[in-house]
């Protein structure tokens, strides 16, 4: 991650502080000058938690330490090539964030930096936290703290700085701080485990509603493959379920869609009869839709029904870390395209990958859309040109926007059109 500056004092991470000890467990530094004393010690306490312990002994002959500070720390991203190297889908998912009280601020697309960041809160922190893709570091101060600070220092450096509450320090006294420390996967349950709130740092949706319908379809999700123990067949069962929560939906807006298609013929039969009489032509319409029971809304307001859970779906397989590096058949790692090989050279925007979800996906949706144009009434021909182009159209659209996504992503996709193609099959074989 492109953090600096851990838990430095502010206007101390400038300067060199000095090994001081080392063991298995952790390491230490100290730094000395006419006025302070500084020790700082990392302890690791287990794969992903350690703690920081600074003390600061005042050598001068007056009090001090009035205005102390922390780095919780800064975001560089000047000499970070890996991150440069990612495409806009990976740096907006860069997000730095401060858990206040309740409240979370968060601020995505944490790559590069301007002055209308600059913010300086009172109040509670109780941490300060960056995540990626599927990794988070969060900073928790163990004392109280009286608010935090956001600076823009350039282009490409945040400082996020934690104010303890206000103290002095006598000549020749001393004063610590502990901080724990979270570096790890964005794992709820394992962060939870720390009873710290580490785990306020996972957002799927800056929406509330939106951020729970994610939350439980990420925690079906872990429920599945702890029955099944594959990733893999976990996206295909979630897509399963899913599909078939929402096929009731699906079945309703397509029979009303046929319906409104089988009845374009008189309606544009009335069109022409009564052009120069709008509102006879409208009463005319009206009273086609309720003599075949049909609903003008029928057709899209089921469809926006779904959208919700179509994008808690989308948000989580997108950044769930539990994909990260687990396999399924020919897939190396669900979180990353599936290379079914590589070739010696690169093609136009596709780059030497061979991803074969991504096509397999383009074709099952070909074929959802040419069993679709099967139960569809063409009323003219402008319109059967337009049925054609978007049969074709479509499904290169979602192969080419699909093709470096997660094989995860794809996965679930490619089931879902699937699923889509026999409920357009079945639906072939039924009269309007």
């Amino acid at each position: 991650m492109p953090l600096t500056d851990l838990v430095a004092i502010k206007d101390f991470s400038f300067l060199a502080f000095t090994e001081s000890g080392r063991s298995k467990d952790g390491i230490a530094y100290e730094f000395t000058n006419d006025n302070v004393h500084i020790s700082k010690t990392f302890k690791k306490l287990d794969d992903h938690t350690f703690l920081a312990f600074i003390e600061i002994s005042n050598l001068n002959k007056i009090s001090s330490l009035e205005n102390i500070a922390f780095n919780a720390f800064t975001i560089d991203t000047s000499t970070d090539t890996s991150t440069i190297a990612h495409d806009n889908r990976e740096t907006m998912l860069d997000e730095y964030s401060v858990l206040s009280g309740n409240k979370t601020f968060r601020k995505s697309n944490a790559f590069q930096f301007n002055a209308k960041e600059d913010k300086s809160i009172s109040g509670s922190a109780k941490w300060a936290g960056f995540r990626d893709h599927y990794s988070a570091i969060v900073v928790r101060p163990e004392f109280e703290t009286k608010g935090y600070e956001i600076k823009a220092v350039s282009k490409d450096r945040l400082d996020i700085v934690l104010a303890p509450q206000a103290s002095s320090l006598a000549p020749g006294g001393k004063i610590s701080y502990v901080f724990t420390i979270f570096a790890g996967p964005q794992d709820i349950a394992l962060m939870k485990k720390y009873n710290k709130d580490f785990e306020k740092i996972v957002a799927f949706f800056s929406l509330g509603a939106m951020d729970a319908l994610a939350k439980g379809v990420y925690w079906t999700g872990v429920f599945i493959q702890k029955i099944i123990k594959s990733w893999g067949m976990t996206i295909i069962l979630i897509s399963a379920l899913f599909y078939g929560l929402t096929y009731p939906l699906t079945l309703k807006s397509m029979m009303s869609m046929r319906k409104m298609q089988a009845a374009q013929p008189k309606i544009n039969a009335l069109k022409e009869k009564y052009k120069n009489d709008p509102k006879k032509l409208n009463a005319e319409v009206i009273e086609i839709y309720r003599r075949e029971k049909i609903n003008p809304l029928g057709g899209c307001l089921p469809m926006l029904l779904q959208m919700p859970v179509f994008m808690a779906m989308y948000q989580v397989l997108w950044r769930a870390y539990y994909f990260q590096g687990k396999g399924f058949l020919w897939i190396k790692d669900l979180s990353q395209p599936d290379r079914l090989f590589i070739f010696p050279f690169q093609l136009p925007f596709l780059g030497n990958e061979f991803n074969i979800l991504p096509i397999l996906m383009g074709a099952v949706m070909f074929v959802q859309q040419k069993l679709s144009a099967k139960s569809t009434v063409i009323t003219d021909q402008t319109q059967a040109m337009q049925q054609k182009m978007m049969t074709v159209f479509f499904p290169v659209f979602i192969g080419f926007i699909f093709y470096k996504f997660a094989s995860g992503l794809s996965l679930y996709f490619t089931m879902f059109y699937i699923f889509s193609a026999m409920t357009q099959w079945k639906m072939a074989k039924v009269k309007a």
